[in-house]
C-alpha cells in the first residue's frame, strides 16, 4: 500500500529532484550547484579554420595554407590544391632565381664604348656606345632622386678620355635582350601606366615621364606642357589644358598603346604646377635624351641622331677597351622589386637572369632559369605555372599548398635565405607595400611578405613570427574579383591570428 503524502512535501520533494537532476556535474553537496566546467579555448588550428569559413569570395575562389616553418603538415589547408592567379606573388620566385642563379655579388653593367678613335681635338670619330646589360635602376631611384646624378660619372669619364665632341652620335646597343618590350599577355589598354613599363636592355627611370602641367598668364588661357626628366624623342604632348584662376588642378594623360602621343586635358590653377607619368615606349632613345643633356652641360658635344641596334652579331667596338662601366649591384634591385613590387624591375631581372644564362634576355629562357631553380630546391617546376617575372600575366597559376612548399624550402633548405628574407616587405616599415597595414603591436614589424593585387585578385604570401617566437609560412591567394579592400582585411585577420600566438 503506498504511503501517503501531503501535497506541500511531495511538491518540496519534486522540486529537490528536478533541481538535481539539472544541477551541473561536481557541485558541492551541501550547496545542491555544481561549479561550471572550464570552457575550452579554441586552438589557433580551430581560430584559423574559422576565418577560412567567411571568405570574401565563393570557397572554390580562394585558396589558403599556413604551416609552421619547417613543420611537414600544414596547420590550415583550405581549397589549397586549387590553381589561381598569383599577381605579384610571382615576383618571389624571379627574385629568388636570380640571387641564387646569378649570387649575392652579381652586378648589372652598362658599359660605355668608344667606337673609333679620338683626334687631337677631342673629336671621337665614330658613334659613343652604350651597351646595356639590362639595368633597372638607372634612375635618379639609388641617387637621392636625382634622375641625372647616375650620368655625371659617364660623363666625367668621356672628359678624362679627352673626349669634347661625339661626331656621329650615340650608338644604343641593346641585344643583350631580345626586342620584345612588351609582353603578349599583358593588358593593352593598361600600357601607359607604370606598373606596366616596357622592357629594354637599355632603360632609364623605370621607363617612365612626367608630364609637367603649369598655368599660364592669363584664366582661361592655354597652360604649359612638358616632359621631366628629359624629353623622349619622337613623343609629342598634346594640351588641351586650361588655366584656371584659383589654385586647384583637374588634369588627366593618356597615351595608347603603341602610340608616341601623350594627350593633357583638363585644368589647373595658375601658379599651380601639375604632374603626372606615362611610360615611354622607346626606352632607348629616352636614356639617350637624357644622357645627351647632361654631356653638353658638361661641354661634350653631341651630333647626330640617336641610333639603337639589337642584332648581338653586330658589335664592332666588342673588343674595344671600356671607357666606363656602370655597374648596380643585384640586392638593392630585388628589394625595390619585392618591397615596392616594381613590376618593370621583376621583368629586367628575369631578362637579365635569361642573358648571363642562356645566351639572350628572354621571358622564355628567365623562365628556364627559373624552373631549374625550381628543381634545385627538390620542387616539380610543373606545379608553377609561370608566364612571366612580375605577375602581371593572369597565366602565373599555383597552389597554395605548392607555393607554401617553395616559401619551406627557401627558409629550411636554402643557403641564400637570410639575404634573401630582408628583401620582403615588413609589416608597418615605410619601405614597402606592406606600410599601412598590419599595424598592431603583435604584428608590426613583424610580417614579412609579398603582396600581389591585380584587377579582381588579392594575394598575399610570407612569413610571420609570433609572440611565442614560433615562425609561420603563409599563402592566402584570392581571385575570382575580390575588391582590393576586403581582401586585404581578410588576409590580415589570418596574420593577426597567427601573431597573437603565445
Amino acid at each position: 500500500m503506498a504511503r501517503w503524502i501531503p501535497r506541500p512535501v511531495l511538491a518540496t520533494a519534486l522540486g529537490i529532484a528536478v533541481l538535481a537532476a539539472w544541477a551541473p556535474a561536481g557541485a558541492a553537496a551541501g550547496s545542491g550547484r555544481r561549479a561550471p566546467a572550464p570552457r575550452r579555448e579554441p586552438t589557433l588550428a580551430e581560430r584559423l579554420q574559422a576565418l577560412a569559413r567567411r571568405p570574401p569570395v565563393r570557397t572554390s575562389e580562394f585558396s589558403v595554407a599556413v604551416a609552421k616553418v619547417g613543420d611537414p603538415d600544414p596547420l590550415l589547408a583550405v581549397n589549397a590544391d586549387a590553381p589561381l592567379i598569383l599577381a605579384s606573388t610571382t615576383k618571389l620566385f624571379t627574385t629568388a632565381a636570380a640571387l641564387d642563379r646569378l649570387g649575392a655579388g652579381y652586378r648589372f653593367r652598362t658599359t660605355i664604348v668608344a667606337d673609333g678613335p679620338v683626334t687631337p681635338d677631342g673629336t671621337l670619330e665614330g658613334p659613343l656606345v652604350v651597351r646595356g646589360g639590362g639595368d633597372p635602376a638607372i634612375s635618379g631611384r639609388l641617387y637621392d632622386n636625382d634622375p641625372f646624378e647616375v650620368f655625371r660619372p659617364w660623363s666625367a669619364a668621356l672628359v678624362r678620355s679627352g673626349i669634347r665632341r661625339i661626331r656621329d652620335g650615340l650608338l644604343l646597343d641593346t641585344s643583350f635582350f631580345d626586342d620584345q618590350r612588351i609582353h603578349p599577355d599583358w593588358p593593352r589598354d593598361q600600357a601607359q601606366h607604370w606598373w606596366q613599363a616596357p622592357v629594354s636592355a637599355l632603360s632609364y627611370n623605370d621607363n617612365v615621364v612626367l608630364v609637367r602641367v603649369s598655368g599660364g598668364l592669363r584664366p582661361g588661357g592655354p597652360a604649359s606642357l612638358g616632359f621631366y626628366p628629359a624629353g623622349p624623342p619622337l613623343m609629342s604632348v598634346i594640351g588641351r589644358v586650361v588655366t584656371l584662376s584659383g589654385g586647384g588642378a583637374r588634369v588627366g594623360i593618356s597615351r595608347k598603346a603603341g602610340s608616341r602621343t601623350v594627350v593633357a586635358a583638363g585644368a589647373v590653377g595658375r601658379n599651380r604646377t601639375w604632374m603626372g607619368d606615362v611610360t615611354v615606349p622607346d626606352p632607348p632613345l629616352y636614356l639617350a635624351a637624357a644622357l645627351t643633356k647632361v654631356l653638353r652641360e658638361d661641354g661634350i658635344e653631341v651630333d647626330g641622331e640617336p641610333t639603337v641596334r639589337n642584332d648581338p652579331a653586330g658589335d664592332p667596338a666588342v673588343a674595344a677597351r671600356p671607357l666606363y662601366v656602370h655597374e648596380t649591384p643585384l640586392l638593392p634591385v630585388l628589394s625595390v622589386c619585392n618591397k615596392r613590387s616594381q613590376s618593370f624591375y621583376a621583368e629586367q631581372i628575369l631578362k637579365t637572369l635569361g642573358a648571363e644564362r642562356r645566351g639572350r634576355g628572354t621571358w622564355g629562357n628567365g623562365l628556364l632559369e627559373v624552373a631549374g631553380f625550381l628543381r634545385s630546391l627538390g620542387l616539380d617546376p610543373a606545379r608553377y605555372r609561370l608566364a612571366d617575372g612580375s605577375g602581371r600575366s593572369r597565366e602565373n597559376r599555383a597552389s597554395a599548398r605548392a607555393y607554401l612548399d617553395f616559401l619551406q624550402a627557401l627558409a629550411t633548405r636554402w643557403g641564400p635565405f637570410p639575404r634573401f628574407e630582408p628583401t620582403l616587405a615588413v609589416s608597418g616599415d615605410q619601405d614597402g607595400s606592406l606600410r599601412h597595414r598590419l599595424l598592431g603591436p603583435a604584428t608590426r614589424g613583424k610580417v614579412f611578405a609579398k603582396t600581389g593585387n591585380i584587377a579582381g585578385v588579392v594575394t598575399l604570401a610570407g612569413y610571420v613570427t609570433a609572440q611565442s617566437g614560433a615562425r609561420y609560412a603563409f599563402v592566402i591567394l584570392v581571385n575570382g574579383g575580390c575588391p582590393e579592400g576586403r581582401g586585404h582585411a581578410w588576409q590580415d585577420r589570418f596574420l593577426t591570428e597567427l601573431a597573437r600566438q603565445g
